[in-house]
């Protein structure tokens, strides 16, 4: 076997391999951490995939909650805390903050509802596997007048 076979039969079984572990991640697989809050204090974790997330508020005094991607610089959801839980959706694996304005203490506790990997990672996975399959085909066709004989 040459190397135009090889090399993209390696690329293409990795990228596959990639591909089956992100379509067997699970929303049991991704746990966080309980966030200890404070007043005007950013509380961070760091998410390893792209996630649709709950978040609960328990504690003491008012406030009102700001959840920013740290990575970006960008606020995803700003609001008051009441009792309620809240939906976020974290766009990328990246670390991610939660500021605090006002009285409140006590924690945050987050829950992954949906998990996933982002657009981008999809498309390169997929273009690159494209590519070494067509590699692989072109290695192939240029021995099949070596089979004839």
């Amino acid at each position: 076997m040459n190397a135009w076979k090889l090399i993209p039969a390696v690329i293409a079984l990795v990228t596959a391999v990639s591909i089956a572990f992100q379509l067997a991640t699970d929303t049991d697989d991704v746990r966080y951490p309980v966030l200890p809050l404070g007043a005007t204090e950013v509380s961070c974790f760091y998410s390893p995939t792209s996630a649709l997330v709950e978040m609960s508020f328990m504690g003491q005094g008012d406030g009102s909650y700001t959840i920013i991607d740290l990575d970006e610089n960008k606020t995803l959801k700003e609001g008051k805390i009441t009792g309620e839980i809240i939906r976020v959706v974290l766009p990328h694996p990246g670390y991610y903050g939660v500021v605090i304005n006002g009285s409140y203490s006590g924690s945050a506790t987050i829950r992954a509802v949906d998990v996933g990997f982002p657009t981008q990672n999809w498309r390169a996975h997929f273009l690159t596997l494209s590519l070494a399959v067509l590699l692989m085909s072109l290695g192939f066709w240029r021995e099949k007048d070596d089979w004839a004989l």
